[in-house]
């Protein structure tokens, strides 16, 4: 997964239960500091597990919508 979008973690939410360390398919995080961080960013596959397991909602992947402007619909 490309670092620019990666899930984002709240330091001040995070309890360091390490649940998102342990259940990570891709080996992505490791604790630090008694702080979930993404220290193999370029194993994120995202899979949404460290999302799911996260009991203070402390990890969050924000996207963005972009539109080409173009609805699809014909004129008339």
């Amino acid at each position: 997964m490309s670092v620019d979008y990666l899930p984002q973690i709240d330091p001040a939410r995070c309890t360091g239960c390490e649940l998102c360390v342990k259940l990570c398919p891709s080996h992505a995080l490791s604790m630090i500091n008694g702080i979930a961080t993404f220290t193999a960013q370029e194993a994120c596959n995202y899979s949404g597990t460290c999302q799911e397991v996260c009991p203070t909602k402390a990890i969050s992947l924000e996207y963005v919508i972009i539109s080409s402007g173009k609805s699809g619909r014909s004129p008339g």
